[in-house]
């Protein structure tokens, strides 16, 4: 299993111990880490916090010295995460287990470019860390989607079927929901054409590679699910409720048939043929001839 960078930050002049961080930029999964750091603000944040405000279903956080941008940030998440909670539990057809759910934005990448994605320490972890973009400018979108994308992942593990937000099929379902919700949002963080570009286009369908971290497999993932949804017309609340081990035996949950690799395999060889450069920019394709 590849490793998140960790690295060492400093506010006001102390030093911080390790937190996890995004080893590439087009990664925005969750991050599992062995331990939680106990940082100022509020004990067991990561940032030091103030709230901002609270919901329903949620408590929103903001590192203050993100400024007026976190203030902006925080209040528009707070607009919307409800409604996106309600989408989420019809998906999957169950309520997360533990609620109120804590959104803790901050700095992830302090270049501001979004780079830091999002973390939880675990599928069930309700203390959901996410980045803010500001560069150029705040982008309140880009944070919602970091949101859906780790609150996906808790309710992965709320119904407990077998998605598994530590691998490559529930990284990919997390990947496609969030942008069901924000598809404007996905630019700089596709994978499908990392998949498709690969010398032999590995079988993470009938196989679930046991990382969120690798961009190949998750390439596979959302390009597979993709095609249950656009191509084969399975709505995302069909595909969320038929969870597995593992992508295939999602297909056949949903279809009763065994041939989902070869069927999805053959499409995209005679649309994007192997050896050749796909120049794909999107995760979903579909449909497809």
């Amino acid at each position: 299993m590849s490793k998140p960078n960790r690295t060492r930050i400093r506010t006001q002049g102390n030093p911080l111990p390790q937190r996890p961080r995004r080893a590439k930029p087009n990664v925005f999964a969750v991050t599992h880490a062995a331990h939680r750091t106990k940082l100022g603000g509020r004990a067991g944040f990561d940032y030091p916090v103030v709230q901002e405000g609270q919901t329903t279903h949620f408590v929103a956080f903001r590192d203050p010295s993100l400024g007026p941008d976190g203030t902006s940030c925080a209040d528009g998440v707070l607009a919307t995460c409800d409604n996106d909670y309600a989408q989420a539990a019809a998906w999957f057809g169950i309520a997360a287990p533990q609620l109120p759910i804590n959104i803790i934005i901050a700095a992830l990448d302090p270049s501001g470019q979004g780079g830091g994605g999002a973390y939880h320490y675990g599928c069930s972890a309700i203390d959901l860390y996410c980045d803010l973009k500001n560069v150029p400018s705040l982008d309140i979108d880009f944070t919602r989607m970091l949101l859906v994308a780790e609150l996906v992942e808790v309710f992965e593990a709320a119904q407990n079927l077998g998605w598994d937000c530590g691998a490559s099929n529930g990284e990919g379902l997390s990947r496609v929901l969030a942008t069901a919700l924000y598809p404007a949002e996905l630019d700089g963080y596709t994978t499908a054409a990392a998949w498709l570009d690969t010398p032999n286009r590995p079988d993470w369908v009938n196989n679930n590679n046991p990382t969120d971290q690798d961009a190949v497999s998750n390439g596979c993932s959302v390009l597979f699910l993709n095609y249950l949804n656009s191509q084969l017309g399975y709505g995302w609340d069909q595909i969320a409720k038929a969870g597995a081990s593992t992508l295939a035996q999602t297909y056949t949950k949903l279809t009763g048939s065994q041939d989902g690799w070869n069927q999805f395999r053959q499409q995209l060889d005679s649309n994007f043929p192997l050896g050749t450069l796909s120049g794909l920019t999107t995760d979903n394709p579909y449909p497809l001839p």
